[in-house]
């Protein structure tokens, strides 16, 4: 099969990556065509690093970022009949489009984030609705990462019929209770190690305001146990927020993608109190490394993690029910090492990356045959 792989981020095939839907695309790419899939990735970035890269580098990622992909696009196509074109991100969604209508192959379209955001601005209501737009225009498929997203897409107008689960993945040998493929940096040891006594937690991701860290703060400040946050990524939030920590919890930055597994085993419970989420990858490496989980029921994290069975569930915005679960596994470390080997079974076979392709390649073959 002859896949065009449109997306707006830069994608390295030789450097570290941090970002989840970066590394998302270069698994993908690389799954495929170990499956003898012909499979191109058209990303926005500066230097094509494989032959089978093409890489624009627009000046503007809102007019000229998508004319040129979609320009690319159809040379590209035309040049090597491709079969199927798939959008990663949503800029590349309308581009995509016109370029697979323009080819006369069906269009498939990723979708990662969920439907129902928080809408606490006019800029947030903006982006929620050019989101919506572009969904609601006539794609072929949708590959969506959890049921959660799924069920939403019907109700924007989505055929269910054109709706294909793909989930997302995690690297389960990379990611593993016993093994650590590279080790944390000096500089992230050291702080670690003198936090001997206390229980861990652990929060991996970007410092918005939709991850909920305000609201761990505010559980920090209910919870009877010796607790100390360690913080790995980074953004706008986090000045902020390490003056509302203080000297609760240290922020590591953006720590390299091929330490994280490491970190994860420094963490005796992981958190995600997000006010909304997709399938969150962090959840899925968290209970890889059986590490315990603590996080709330937004989008597909319930299906992931089943409340009392492999993690704890709270609802969004509730800083005592977040102090509750961490005392409780701080209190009993039997009971968090019961959730983190049950989390690690129960993603371990579906939540791998060649599971993943699978389902890919599964569900390309249905939708070129359909379309053909």
């Amino acid at each position: 099969m002859r896949v065009l792989y449109l997306t707006e981020e830069a994608i390295s095939f030789s450097g570290a990556m941090v970002r989840g839907g970066a590394i998302h695309v270069r698994n993908v790419v690389n799954g495929l065509r170990e499956r003898g899939h012909n499979v191109t990735l058209l990303d926005w970035s500066d230097t094509s690093e494989r032959p089978f890269q093409i890489s624009v580098a627009p000046r503007s990622r809102f007019v000229e970022g998508p004319f040129r992909t979609f320009v690319r696009a159809v040379e590209f196509g035309r040049r090597q009949s491709v079969d199927v074109i798939i959008s990663k991100t949503r800029k590349t969604y309308f581009p995509g489009l016109v370029a697979a209508r323009r080819l006369g192959v069906p269009h498939v379209v990723h979708v990662g984030s969920s439907l129902d955001p928080p809408v606490d601005s006019i800029l947030s209501r903006l982006n929620l609705e050019s989101f919506v737009a572009r969904l609601r225009a006539p794609h072929d498929a949708y590959f969506v990462v959890c049921d959660h997203i799924g069920s939403q897409l019907p109700e924007q107008g989505v055929d269910t019929g054109h709706i294909f689960n793909v989930r997302n993945a995690v690297d389960i040998e990379r990611f593993h209770p016993t093994t650590v493929p590279t080790s944390l940096a000096d500089r992230f040891q050291t702080p670690i190690d003198q936090l001997n006594g206390t229980h861990i937690l652990g929060f991996v991701g970007g410092l918005q305001p939709y991850k909920g860290l305000e609201d761990l703060a505010a559980a920090l400040d209910r919870v009877e146990a010796d607790c100390h946050l360690l913080v790995a990524g980074d953004g706008p939030e986090r000045n902020r927020l390490e003056r509302r920590f203080d000297e609760r919890a240290r922020f590591l930055g953006a720590v390299p993608y091929d330490q994280i597994p490491a970190l994860y085993h420094e963490f005796d419970t992981f958190v995600l109190p997000s006010h909304t989420e997709g399938l969150p990858r962090v959840i899925l490496e968290a209970q890889a490394t059986a590490t315990p989980v603590i996080a709330t029921r937004v989008g597909g994290v319930p299906e992931v993690v089943n409340n009392g069975e492999t993690g704890l569930l709270c609802d969004t915005q509730d800083s005592d029910a977040l102090a509750t679960a961490i005392d409780r596994l701080a209190a009993d470390p039997t009971e968090g090492k019961r959730l983190g080997e049950a989390g690690r079974d129960a993603i371990s076979e579906t939540y791998s990356w060649d599971s993943l392709y699978g389902r890919y390649e599964q569900f390309l073959t249905e939708v070129v045959d359909v379309y053909g």
